[in-house]
């Protein structure tokens, strides 16, 4: 950025310091589209001033007036008359074109004229060395007419391109041009105004080659001349080489395609025309769309641009493609309807084939479910089992606990009672015999009332009351040895 700052800055300073130093031949130009007096009077200045004859003769030509004598003329005239005796060719020029003719503001003075153009001709000026041909060619007053020096000096004028010499000396020739000199002559003036780019001359000699020569010379020696006009923006050129390639050299079809499509893109009709014949020849009876439409083209902008012939080529065409067309757009709606129907039936077995697995999902998950659920039941009714097998192991030990408990009560009561019965028959012996039989009878009865889960109880009661009749016995004995 910075060094972007310096770099304007620089130019700003270049383009300030220019400004002072500006000529005034360069500020008669600068003024010369907008104000004519102010820059007039700007070459007048550089002319006095600095023996500017450019600007001697600028100023000449913004004084001109006119043919006629005048304040204006005169001073143009003086201004051309220095700029000429500084050898400014230009202005010899114009001052001797008004001596020779008499207008621009002086008196005709043909010697005058003829000195000043030989002058200037020497000094290489074409223009100058062709008044000299044209004073000789007519002759006038005191100069007698002199056609063979007339000739050298407009040679002369055309060999210095002087171009309008040039031109003038081919026309001239060109009425010998079946002569082998007018040929060469023509050749010679007319090939150097092509050459310097008046290409409408390159066309006219073509023509005139082509229109004079044997057909095996015609292309060859025209070629040239006829491609140098094409090539400079002539579609006639491009469109004339075409055909003379076509109609004078055998198998060039194909090569005049190029000038001929150079002119068709230049709108030339016939050209564009000549393209479709070449391509209908090329593509026979073609039913190629892209084929049909490529002629169709041509013949269709040839008849555009006015050229009648190939309307009826155009229109033929054009039904033939329409033709095509339309089977093409049936043929692709049928596909089009097709692939839509495609296109319908893989989206219905797509969404089949979904719906399929969405079934068989759900009746998977459902499978699953039923199978976890009927696993959890299962594994509630064995729990529930495993919970009533050990209530029931749980309360069949309570209950036996219970029973031991009031079994084993059951004897120390019996076991009480029994010692009890036991110091009573001690004191009472007879009682006691009459006891234990009544407890004897009890225990019967009450051995036949108990039920069967407790008769393995009772017999363990029986074992107890037998021994305690058995003890009660010997205790009698005792008793009895006592006594």
């Amino acid at each position: 950025m910075r060094k972007n700052i310096v770099c304007m800055t620089l130019l700003a300073l270049i383009a300030f310091a220019g400004c002072g130093s500006v000529s005034l031949f360069e500020k008669g130009n600068a003024a010369r589209e907008t104000d004519k007096i102010k820059a007039r009077g700007y070459y007048e200045e550089a002319c006095a001033k600095e023996n500017h004859f450019e600007a001697c003769h600028n100023a000449a030509l913004l004084w001109q007036n006119g043919d006629g004598i005048s304040a204006e003329n005169t001073k143009a005239k003086e201004l051309f008359k220095k700029a000429c005796e500084g050898k400014f060719n230009e202005s010899c020029l114009i001052l001797a074109d008004m001596w020779a003719t008499g207008k621009g503001g002086v008196y005709k003075d043909t010697n005058s004229a003829l000195k000043l153009y030989q002058e200037t001709c020497e000094r290489g000026m074409g223009k100058a060395c062709r008044g000299i041909g044209q004073i000789y060619a007519k002759g006038d007053g005191s100069i007698a007419k002199d056609v063979k020096k007339a000739k050298e000096y407009f040679e002369l004028a055309c060999e210095r391109d002087d171009m309008k010499t040039c031109v003038d000396l081919g026309e001239t020739w060109s009425k010998k041009f079946d002569e082998e000199e007018g040929y060469n002559k023509v050749i010679t003036f007319w090939g150097k105004a092509c050459e310097s780019g008046m290409l409408d001359i390159c066309e006219k000699l073509a023509d005139m080659i082509v229109s004079t020569k044997e057909k095996e010379e015609k292309v060859p020696l025209s070629k040239g001349y006829y491609e140098k006009a094409c090539n400079g923006g002539s579609k006639e050129a491009c469109y004339k080489l075409a055909r003379a390639m076509v109609e004078n050299v055998e198998g060039s079809d194909g090569e005049a395609q190029v000038y001929y499509q150079k002119a068709c893109d230049a709108d030339h009709a016939e050209s564009c025309y000549y393209i479709g014949v070449y391509l209908s020849e090329a593509y026979g009876e073609t039913l190629e769309l892209d084929k049909l439409k490529e002629m169709h083209s041509f013949y269709d902008k040839s008849c555009q641009k006015g050229f009648e012939a190939s309307c009826s080529s155009a229109s033929s065409l054009k039904t033939t493609i329409d033709e095509q067309e339309e089977a093409i757009r049936k043929q692709e709606e049928a596909e089009r309807l097709a692939e839509e129907e495609a296109r319908k039936e893989a989206e219905r077995q797509a969404a089949a084939e979904a719906e399929r697995e969405r079934l068989e999902r759900e009746k998977a998950e459902l499978e699953e479910r039923l199978a976890e659920e009927e696993a959890r039941k299962e594994a509630e009714r064995e729990e529930r089992e495993e919970q009533e097998r050990m209530r029931r192991e749980r309360e069949e030990a309570e209950r036996e606990a219970a029973e031991a408990a009031a079994a084993e009560k059951e004897e120390e009561e019996e076991e009480e009672e029994e010692e009890k019965v036991s110091k009573k028959k001690k004191a009472e012996p007879e009682e006691d015999e009459i006891d234990e039989d009544e407890e004897e009878e009890e225990e019967e009865e009450e051995e036949e009332e108990e039920p069967a889960p407790k008769k393995k109880k009772s017999n363990s009661k029986s074992k107890s009351k037998s021994k305690s009749k058995k003890k009660s016995a010997e205790e009698e004995l005792d008793d009895l040895f006592d006594d």
